[in-house]
């Protein structure tokens, strides 16, 4: 028996998992192509939560060389910023050159990683480019980042050494604004609003269904739509609900909605830290261990009480 072909949680980084969204990667490879002529075009991703940005960035820098004339000209990092390491400015500017395998000290200044990275790459190329995940952990530590970092990361754009490609939830302009920002930095980007999927693209992830060891049925993927729509989250908590189900005889449609509709709440509401359960370890083993690969909601839910949950807004 397969494993659920099923994938939530955390970003897609195995890129025969990652399903369409290839009106956005031809729009962010066509900015990127501009670095010829002298001047590399930033993107900024912004969506909603669960919409897939961290999946899509990170897919970015695996499927380059597929996209672009000249691959080897670009040096394409994903840096997931919500990683504890690059919430200080020497942290981010010490991770980043480590990345690239480039001198580091141990507390790099601005001046010292500007001039590292202008010695590295040049107008002519190679281009580096960083896709900066969770861009909010930045503009909302004003104290580590101020406006001398973003106005060095534009001095490096504006010389075509540096390409951006960012993720938030909320428009740059407005993290600024949130921020007490003013670097014209936030000014350089292209915007690329990212929803939900096109029905073909719906279709596609549903095609891993009906090719799987416990086949879809054209009724089974009408229904998944009718209770999922195109949301990329939602069609993947429900079809791996679907797939666990089928491991019966007969698939109860009104437990697997009321399952849905469960882990949805949960996964799409701001839960806070909970007190931990004395069950936690041997459930948890059995969560981690597989059993179960769409469970997290359920599990949380069943060891904690919703009682225990509430939003942080």
């Amino acid at each position: 028996m397969m494993p659920n072909p099923f994938v939530f949680g955390p970003r897609i980084e195995d890129p025969a998992q990652f399903i369409g969204r290839e009106h956005e990667l031809r729009h962010i490879f066509n900015a990127l192509e501009t670095a010829h002529s002298g001047q590399l075009q930033h993107v900024s991703i912004v969506g909603p939560r669960r919409i897939g940005k961290s999946s899509l960035l990170f897919h970015i820098q695996q499927v380059y060389p597929r996209y672009l004339r000249r691959p080897e000209q670009y040096h394409i990092l994903f840096i997931d910023l919500d990683d504890a390491r690059c919430h200080t400015l020497t942290g981010l500017l010490r991770y980043i050159l480590h990345r690239l395998n480039l001198p580091v000290d141990e507390k790099p200044s601005l001046a010292q990683f500007q001039e590292i990275v202008e010695r590295r790459y040049r107008r002519e190329g190679p281009y580096l480019v960083l896709c900066l995940d969770e861009f909010e952990h930045l503009t909302s530590r004003r104290e580590e980042f101020p406006d001398a970092f973003y106005d060095s990361l534009r001095s490096l754009a504006a010389n075509n050494r540096l390409g951006l490609i960012t993720a938030s939830k909320t428009p740059l302009d407005q993290l600024a604004f949130q921020g007490k920002l003013t670097s014209p930095f936030f000014n350089i980007f292209h915007l690329l609003p990212l929803g939900e999927f096109t029905p073909q693209e719906t279709d596609a992830l549903l095609d891993i269904g009906r090719r799987c060891d416990r086949p879809f049925s054209e009724e089974e993927c009408r229904r998944i739509k009718a209770l999922a729509g195109n949301h990329p989250a939602k069609l993947q908590i429900a079809a791996g609900l679907l797939y666990e189900a089928k491991d019966d005889a007969t698939v109860d449609w009104g437990q697997l909605e009321s399952e849905y509709r469960r882990q949805c709440d949960f996964i799409f509401s701001e839960a806070i830290p909970v007190q931990r359960s004395p069950s936690f370890p041997r459930r948890a083993w059995r969560f981690l261990t597989g059993e179960g690969p769409l469970a997290l909601g359920r599990f949380l839910l069943e060891i904690f009480g919703r009682e225990n949950f509430s939003d942080t807004t």
